[in-house]
């Protein structure tokens, strides 16, 4: 189960489900260390993008690993036809990423830029997660696609 650190101190450090003492993660020293409250830019914060790599968003769209042959293929044609990965995700149009990969791709591409995705933060030696897709979502969009 991963908790939010303010959700840890709200169930003074126990895990809800078991009763069990859980085990705090870097956000937790983040939270510890931060001067602001969360959802406050700092005056001298700095502009940035968060960015998922293509072959993730290829590979979350087709439920396949981003080395996979069939995503890389995907991956390589898409550079070809559009541009490099850097204008795909930040400016290509949607249209011409839909016409080149399929309209799940140019969604999961839509997805990344407006920060609908889905992030779990990693914990105790294990790697956070970035889910554009759940599997419902996924076959839903397929489900329109086969409509028209």
């Amino acid at each position: 189960m991963r908790l939010h650190p303010k959700e840890t101190v709200e169930h003074q450090g126990l895990c809800p489900k078991c009763g069990k003492h859980v085990t705090v993660g870097v956000m937790a020293r983040v939270e510890e260390l931060a001067d602001h409250p969360e959802g406050r830019r700092s005056p001298r914060a700095r502009p940035y993008y968060n960015l998922i790599p293509l072959t993730e968003i290829i590979g979350d769209a087709r439920e396949a690993g981003a080395n996979s042959k069939g995503v890389l293929q995907i991956y390589f044609e898409m550079l070809s036809k559009l541009g490099n990965e850097l204008f795909i995700l930040q400016e290509a149009p949607i249209a011409n990423i839909n016409k080149a990969a399929g309209a799940l791709i140019a969604e999961g591409i839509e997805r990344a830029r407006s920060g609908r995705v889905t992030i779990a933060a990693g914990y105790d030696g294990e790697y956070g997660t970035i889910s554009i897709f759940s599997s419902r979502e996924r076959k839903a969009v397929k489900e329109q696609l086969v409509l028209f």
